[in-house]
């Protein structure tokens, strides 16, 4: 496994073009509700894996098209940050990375003393996920973004990057 900076990691990414599959480790801090909440600082590590650069309205329309439905989705502006790469965002100051979820591998839970948590003890924190309903599609084409800092290791074109720094 090679080492790389998020600088380099940022590089690289900028210099990729079409669609990529990849496969992050990532570390990041579930918005868990504080009410009844004995359990305090807790991180989630997860294995996903991506598509990296892909066409969100594409996505949708094709997914749309496999469902029989019209392939008639427009994308609604973002919400937030700025495209500075087909795959980048910059967000006060944070850079991110788009990606279309293809598949959960693993996910876990981590306290402040690095030590495993059962994801049960975690569950009633988590909030209640709503799915799109602009999609209009059964399975919906689920877009995460993920803060370069949060990103632990990725597997891309052949390579695997331990992110240091």
């Amino acid at each position: 496994m090679n080492a790389i900076t998020r600088d380099a990691l940022q590089s690289m990414l900028s210099d990729i073009r079409g669609a990529t599959f990849a496969t992050l480790v990532t570390a990041t801090d579930p918005k868990l509700r504080k009410t009844g909440n004995p359990l305090g600082n807790v991180r989630k590590v997860s294995r996903v894996n991506v598509t990296l650069g892909f066409q969100y309205e594409g996505a949708v329309n094709r997914q749309r098209a496999r469902e029989g439905s019209e392939a008639d989705f427009q994308t609604a502006p973002r919400q937030w940050g700025t495209k500075i790469s087909p795959m980048l965002i910059e967000h006060k100051g944070k850079v991110y990375l788009e990606t279309k979820i293809e598949r959960s591998l693993s996910h876990s839970f981590i306290d402040a003393d690095g030590k495993e948590i059962d994801s049960k003890m975690v569950e009633p924190f988590l909030p209640a996920r709503t799915p799109s309903t602009r999609q209009e599609t059964e399975k919906e084409i689920l877009v995460r973004d993920y803060a370069l800092e949060s990103i632990l290791s990725i597997a891309i074109r052949g390579e695997e990057y331990v992110v240091i720094q």
